[in-house]
């Protein structure tokens, strides 16, 4: 039997009327859905409440998700001409796609009717604990939340010393102050079970939580578009721009811009689980530790689990799992083929799963203004970070990451090529393992006993360096690290 294509269905923007039913019944069978120009509204009452669960955000249940694709295959939404314009009004997760396979998003945005952080002009300093200000933007929480930071109006960069924290007398008239809280319930987007997306010329300029957030997904596109504020604004999603959990496969993030983003443009990395307990028969029960990344399946029957020994990060042997059995959104047990491997590991060390860690291009894109890190990588696919400028990144530019105590981000990158970027006054601001425009920093609790280095393999060359005053390079646990033709120059 020939399968015949999907015709192509059209779809114009209707006013302020919410668009979630008509785009969703033209979605449901795949194909190649036209969306013409404008904007499309999406409101809070139309939201489907689901129970799923996200990496690396908090856990409200049930989400309000407001497009849900779930189950699609070979789909295509398309904007035309100058692309389609999608507001969602009320928190919520916007797009999911899961259990999803061959799917395309172009020259779509994203944004928020009321965004989550405040924006605020100073026209007036502090007087007898007052301040006189002349909003930008308000944002859902006001001016609640005490992650506070001042904006350089000029070059809408975040003041050097005022990240997360400032002084009153590092302001001064016309700054701009951003507000937020630390929450972050819903990315922008959400790929669950996805394999083979693409998105082009996809922008999103707010978010409550990420702009891109995949987990357990497999070979993911990002080209051209990006994360950066709207018109007039500073700041764009409340967390990273993207951010792959648990995937594998290649990831593709390239000629993109991340602009104002609360923090990394780029996260890679796996979940690993504590070992609460060995039990009999080769079975051991694990828990996850993060509150933000709980529920979601880091194995699956037939996978390859990797033991880590907590107190070193060092990576142990492998073996396959052959069942799993969830307790409950914490804690599972697993069932491992051969019992006798990691027999040396106990309670309080680590598993991960060592097939679900990609590689990744990273590469001919622009990060700007941003706070924190502009790319953190843990995982010991290929890395490759290309071609790409790093302007006014607040913290590190680049960070090698892992841990099995903290935030349990595992992954020892075994192959990374840093090349033909520019970094331009970059960490001008104090973050957690923020030590140098590109740092390596595992969390090791005994580095002194640690025998084997967690990154390998480590090649910084034809950058150009522009960081007055910042230190270019800072690492812990690397072997073989090549440093070579780079240039230190102003521009």
């Amino acid at each position: 039997m020939v399968s015949l294509p999907v015709m192509a269905a059209a779809i114009v923007p209707d006013g302020t009327n919410d668009m979630t039913r008509v785009i969703m019944e033209a979605s449901k069978h795949g194909g190649e859905v036209e969306l013409g120009e404008g904007v499309y509204h999406f409101w809070a009452e139309s939201a489907k409440p689901m129970e799923v669960y996200i990496s690396n955000h908090d856990q409200p249940m049930p989400r309000k998700i407001q497009l849900p694709f779930c189950g699609v295959e070979d789909l295509t939404l398309r904007g035309k001409g100058a692309g389609a314009k999608f507001i969602f009004h009320g928190e919520s997760t916007g797009m999911l796609f899961m259990d999803a396979k061959r799917v395309r998003l172009e020259k779509v945005s994203l944004d928020w009717a009321e965004p989550p952080i405040s924006e605020a002009r100073l026209v007036g300093l502090p007087v007898n604990g007052k301040v006189e200000i002349d909003w930008i933007v308000r944002g859902c929480d006001g001016m609640k939340g005490d992650a506070r930071m001042l904006w350089d109006r000029k070059t809408r960069a975040i003041k050097p010393g005022t990240g997360d924290c400032f002084e009153w007398t590092q302001a001064k008239m016309g700054d701009v102050m951003s507000v937020r809280t630390w929450d972050r319930p819903s990315p922008a987007i959400c790929l669950y079970r996805a394999e083979d997306v693409e998105f082009k010329d996809v922008a999103i300029h707010s978010a409550h939580g990420m702009g891109l957030l995949a987990q357990r997904s497999k070979d993911i596109a990002w080209k051209g578009g990006g994360v950066w504020p709207r018109q007039g604004s500073f700041c764009s999603t409340k967390a990273d721009a993207t951010h792959f959990s648990n995937c594998r496969g290649r990831i593709v993030v390239e000629n993109a811009r991340f602009e104002g983003i609360m923090d990394d443009a780029i996260n890679v990395h796996s979940t690993c689980l504590k070992i609460e307990e060995k039990l009999d028969g080769g079975r051991i029960k694990c828990r996850y530790m993060h509150p933000q990344a709980i529920g979601f399946e880091v194995f699956g029957p037939g996978e390859r689990l990797r033991f880590i020994k907590a107190r070193t990060l060092e990576n142990g042997p492998e073996t396959t799992v052959s069942s799993v059995e969830t307790l409950d959104a914490r804690t599972v047990v697993l069932t491992l083929e051969d019992a006798e491997v990691g027999a040396e590991y106990i309670a309080g060390d680590a598993v991960e799963n060592a097939d679900f860690q990609p590689e990744v291009d990273f590469c001919g894109n622009t990060v700007r203004n941003n706070r924190a890190r502009a790319a953190l990588f843990t995982t010991p696919g290929k890395v490759r970070v290309k071609g790409n400028t790093f302007d006014r990144v607040s913290g590190s530019a680049i960070l090698l990451a892992g841990d099995a105590s903290n935030w349990y981000e595992s992954g020892a990158c075994t192959d990374v090529e840093i090349s033909g970027n520019r970094f331009l006054n970059c960490l001008t601001s104090s973050y957690q393992f923020c030590n140098a425009v590109i740092t390596s920093a595992p969390s090791i609790p005994d580095l002194a006993a640690q025998k084997t280095p967690y990154h390998r393999n480590i090649r910084v060359f034809d950058n150009v360096f522009n960081c007055p005053d910042a230190k270019l390079w800072d690492g812990i646990s690397v072997e073989n690290l090549e440093w070579r033709d780079n240039r230190e120059t102003p521009e």
